[in-house]
C-alpha cells in the first residue's frame, strides 16, 4: 500500500489581496440588498472573482506586480525542489489548476507564468508541459507515454482536461492543488490520478495551496461540507431520505 502525505500549504494575501477581497464583501452587500440588476453582478460572478483573486492577484489586473508570497511562487519553489531531488529517478509531478488556463494569446495566465518561472531556475524547456497542447487524443497519448517515461516530468492541467484517463502514475511522487475545484469529486478525480496501481513510488505527496484569508479558505470549507454530506448518505448511518443538489452551490 502507497503511504499518501498530505501537506498543505498556507500562504499570506498580498495587501492588494486584502483589498479586493473587501471589495468583494462590499459587492456581496450591494447584490444581497438588491441595489444592482442580477445581469450586472451576481453572487456566481462574485465568486468567480474571489477564486481568481486568491489565486493571483494579476488575474484582477495583470499591470499588478507579481507578489513573491503568491501561492503561484510557494508551488513553484515546491516543484522545483521535488524536480531536483528526483533527477536520478526522473519522478514526475503534476499541478492542477482549473482558473486561468492557457489561451495562447499572449495575455496572462498562471500556467505560463509557472512555466516560465521554473524553465528559470534551470527546468529544461521540453521537461515542462500543458495538457491543453494537445488537441488530439494521439497527441494526448503521446504525452502521457513521455510522462511515464520520465521525459516530461512535470505535467500542468485542469480536473476537466486530465481527470479521468489519464493515465500518468508510473513515476509521480507529487501532485499540486493549485486552486480548489468545485465539487468533491473533481479533488477526487484529480487524486486519482497519483494514487493508482502502478505507481512504481511508496510514498507520494499531495500538496494543497490556500491563500489564507481569501476565498480559498471558504471554498475548501464548503467542498469538505458537501463530502461529509455525501458520505452520510451513502453510508446511510444517519437517517437521510432525501438530499438536494448541493453540488452546484455558488456563494450564497
Amino acid at each position: 500500500t502507497k503511504r499518501v502525505v498530505l501537506r498543505n500549504v498556507a500562504v499570506q494575501p498580498s495587501p492588494v489581496q486584502r483589498e479586493l477581497v473587501a471589495g468583494l464583501a462590499e459587492r456581496a452587500e450591494a447584490v444581497r440588498a438588491g441595489s444592482v440588476p442580477a445581469e450586472k453582478d451576481n453572487m456566481l460572478l462574485i465568486t468567480n472573482d474571489g477564486r481568481k483573486i486568491a489565486l493571483d492577484q494579476r488575474l484582477a489586473d495583470p499591470a499588478l506586480p507579481d507578489f513573491e508570497g503568491s501561492k503561484v511562487n510557494a508551488c513553484c519553489e515546491n516543484v522545483l525542489r521535488i524536480w531536483r531531488d528526483g533527477a536520478e529517478e526522473r519522478l514526475t509531478q503534476l499541478v492542477f489548476c482549473d482558473l486561468s488556463t492557457p489561451k495562447g494569446d499572449g495575455s496572462f495566465n498562471v500556467y505560463d507564468d509557472l512555466r516560465r518561472k521554473l524553465e528559470a531556475r534551470g527546468v529544461p524547456e521540453g521537461e515542462v508541459a500543458f495538457i491543453h497542447d494537445t488537441d488530439t487524443e494521439a497527441k494526448k497519448l503521446a504525452l502521457f507515454g513521455k510522462v511515464n517515461a520520465g521525459a516530461v516530468r512535470i505535467l500542468m492541467g485542469s480536473t476537466q482536461k486530465m481527470g479521468a484517463g489519464t493515465n500518468v502514475q508510473k513515476k509521480l511522487v507529487a501532485l499540486h492543488h493549485l486552486d480548489c475545484p468545485w465539487r468533491p469529486s473533481d479533488l477526487q478525480q484529480r487524486e486519482g490520478r497519483i494514487i493508482r496501481q502502478g505507481n512504481e513510488n511508496n510514498e507520494v505527496d499531495i500538496y494543497t495551496y490556500v491563500t489564507e484569508n481569501t476565498f480559498d479558505s471558504y471554498l475548501y470549507q464548503l467542498v469538505e461540507g458537501k463530502q461529509k454530506f455525501i458520505g452520510q448518505i451513502m453510508t446511510s448511518k444517519s437517517p437521510v431520505r432525501s438530499c438536494e443538489d448541493i453540488d452546484e452551490t455558488a456563494l450564497s
